[in-house]
């Protein structure tokens, strides 16, 4: 299952095009404590209602990413670019509030960080955000390397080297040949 997870949205305009978003690129959409009744972004979500309307709330973000297999969160200039990643199958993105982004707490709950390139100003609009992040995830040419394979790390050489691995986003191939050497 992949999602976009959206830290305590401000503005409603921008979730009712994230909601659209998701439409086309087949997300999930879940929220964690809006600040504003969803109804109030049922005018910028066009045909995609049934998406708003399957949007699910959370208390925190801890409870949001429970069931999801590899979580990207996003900051500018943090991370790796959007465009040199290497998305996996299964991977659900993580969006901060409009005014500030999100927490540096909030970012050590993700698998890894990624940043949209710019050569100015370096923070984008949330529903702009998501529509290159979603974008990129959907053309990425090389398969990432898939949780199972980075379970193997974990037990051949422990967290600390799995998490590590993970936030430089191997190939599934580049992460066989590492399983090698271990």
């Amino acid at each position: 299952m992949t999602a976009i997870v959206v830290v305590e949205p401000e503005v409603p305009e921008n979730t009712g095009f994230i909601a659209r978003l998701c439409s086309n690129f087949d997300y999930e959409l879940r929220l964690v404590n809006p600040n504003f009744n969803l109804s109030e972004a049922r005018k910028t979500c066009k045909n995609s209602q049934d998406t708003l309307r399957n949007t699910k709330i959370f208390d925190s973000l801890p409870e949001a990413l429970q069931d999801l297999e590899f979580v990207v969160g996003t900051k500018p200039e943090k991370g790796i670019s959007c465009q040199d990643f290497k998305f996996r199958k299964n991977t659900s993105i993580v969006l901060g509030r409009e005014s500030k982004g999100l927490s540096n707490s909030e970012l050590e709950l993700c698998d890894t960080i990624v940043h949209i390139p710019s050569t100015g100003y370096n923070s984008v609009n949330l529903s702009h955000a998501a529509a290159i992040i979603m974008y990129e995830a959907s053309s990425s040419s090389e398969l990432a390397a898939e949780s199972s394979q980075l379970e193997i790390v974990e037990k051949r050489g422990g967290k600390i080297l799995r998490d590590l691995v993970a936030r430089s986003s191997p190939t599934s191939e580049e992460l066989n040949r590492l399983l090698g050497e271990l």
